[in-house]
């Protein structure tokens, strides 16, 4: 007898990750390794490798990050990529996967994707799935934590950073906003920190995010962070505090004043509640500090509240299941 499974999918610049109705979480780096030549061929048994397993053996591979700011790249390589990468996904959490058996996958993207980012990705995931919807992703991650009140999420993710304004209905244009000041923006300016101070060492961008995840910070003090990198392949130790708070403050400003601008243009009956009930979300939200400095950008608006959600990995694709299951069927056919 054929089975309906729901599936939730946050297709994120660097990791995407899915929940399904049967318990099932998965999470994978958002790439694919195309092999260099027949040797890569001959050592893997296959022309492509997806996920980690592409990052762990780059050397050998083209890899390909499909998604730049979040959406996906308009050529064929990257939508090919994608397809891919949304396969690789449904397979891994549903393995008995019968010819008839039915799937509803609802994928969160930014805020203010355009209709045609939108229309491809429906393109990529319809041999894939039988129904879809296209949902926010800072939305996604109010309803995995049913927040409908006056709240502000915001989602920092690798390549955009989303805002939504929630007030107990659908968010519309006003209530929302993408930035490209994310995780990659950071990883960029940190890189170029750390080389304006010392100039021979060697870095990649791998080694970069490793030292913003384990040692990022916001505030206005540097504080004491020793990292050991390399110069010409000699390890030694390098004090890294004043790039990373250069570094991390440079991202915690342009979020600051997209949250002054929803703030300030909300009505004004209920500006308050918004600033008291402000949800940080994605891996973004992991930045040391990232609420106060927040709490801090609204002060001169009468102070506010910012608590960073305890699930980032997996917070928006369990909204976006949860909107699986709560859309009647005459709602996707309508889509």
């Amino acid at each position: 007898m054929p089975v309906t499974f729901q599936v939730g999918i946050d297709l994120g610049t660097s990791r995407s990750t899915i929940t399904t109705s049967t318990g099932q979480r998965f999470t994978t780096a958002t790439c694919v390794g195309y092999c260099k030549d027949v040797i890569a061929r001959k050592r893997f048994g296959r022309d492509y490798l997806l996920g980690e397993e592409a990052v762990a053996n780059r050397l050998a591979l083209n890899m390909v990050w499909p998604l730049a700011d979040g959406v996906v790249c308009e050529d064929d390589s990257a939508m090919e990529a994608t397809r891919l990468v949304l396969q690789h996904l449904l397979e891994q959490v549903l393995p008995g996967r019968q010819p008839d058996d039915q799937v509803y996958a609802a994928i969160g993207v930014p805020a203010q994707a355009s209709l045609r980012s939108k229309k491809v990705i429906v393109q990529i995931a319809r041999p894939l799935v039988d129904k879809l919807l296209i949902v926010s992703e800072a939305f996604a991650v109010a309803y995995a934590l049913d927040r409908f009140d006056e709240c502000l999420i915001v989602d920092i993710g690798a390549g955009t950073t989303d805002l939504c304004r929630m007030h107990g209905a659908f968010a519309e244009e006003d209530d929302q906003i993408t930035l490209t000041e994310a995780g990659n923006y950071l990883d960029q300016i940190l890189h170029d920190a750390i080389l304006q101070q010392y100039p021979d060492v060697q870095l990649s961008a791998r080694i970069v995010r490793t030292i913003k995840e384990k040692y990022g910070y916001i505030s206005d003090t540097a504080e004491p962070v020793t990292v050991q990198l390399t110069r010409q392949g000699i390890p030694s130790e390098y004090d890294l505090a004043e790039a990373l708070q250069h570094s991390c403050l440079q991202l915690a400003q342009p979020i600051s004043r997209a949250i002054q601008t929803l703030v300030g243009s909300f009505d004004p009956d209920f500006q308050e509640a918004l600033r008291h009930n402000i949800i940080i979300a994605g891996g973004g939200s992991r930045l040391q500090g990232i609420d106060k400095a927040i709490e801090k950008s609204l002060e001169a608006y009468g102070g506010g509240r910012a608590v960073c959600v305890d699930d980032a990995e997996f917070c928006g694709s369990t909204g976006t299941l949860k909107l699986c299951a709560d859309m009647p069927d005459d709602y996707w056919e309508q889509l």
